[in-house]
């Protein structure tokens, strides 16, 4: 059985130093070379810089754009506002009185929680947005139950503290 000797701690540390010295030879090469206008990546180890030149680049050359795309006409359902309904107004004729403007994907009243009642609007969701502005003129100051409706786009809610 054969047992190489390795060198040691001091023969280790020697070779790190060496790679260490090596890699910083190895930078500072590249970055003199990339000064000079040669690309240290496209050249082989030990060839020399004669390579070609990197082509010079002006800054009105420089084109940064965004790839076209066709912009799609529907980003998905669009909620409605319904304000001014009865206390008697349900989903449901809510829904009947909106579906005739569009494919409805939801319609809801909001309710009092202590006598079960409308709390005078409610909101519903069209499936594209041409529907829903389609609604928004037509069912803005229509009469349903009796009552003038205000219809508009649902803003989101603001955050509570």
């Amino acid at each position: 059985m054969s047992r190489a000797f390795s060198g040691g701690k001091r023969n280790r540390e020697a070779n790190r130093d060496l790679k260490k010295r090596q890699k910083e030879e190895r930078l500072r090469r590249n970055r003199e070379l990339r000064a000079r206008g040669f690309d240290p990546d496209l050249m082989g180890a030990s060839e020399a810089p004669a390579g070609a030149a990197l082509p010079e680049v002006k800054l009105e050359d420089v084109v940064i754009s965004v790839a076209p795309q066709a912009r799609r006409g529907d980003f998905g359902p669009t909620k409605l506002f319904v304000g001014g309904l009865a206390s008697t107004t349900t989903a449901a004729n809510l829904r009947a009185f909106f579906s005739r403007f569009g494919e409805l994907t939801d319609a809801m009243v909001v309710l009092n929680r202590s006598t079960g009642q409308s709390r005078g609007f409610g909101f519903v969701s069209y499936r594209s947005s041409l529907e829903a502005n389609q609604a928004i003129n037509e069912a803005d100051g229509a009469e349903l139950d009796g009552h003038s409706l205000r219809v508009n786009r649902a803003e989101t809610r603001p955050d509570r503290y």
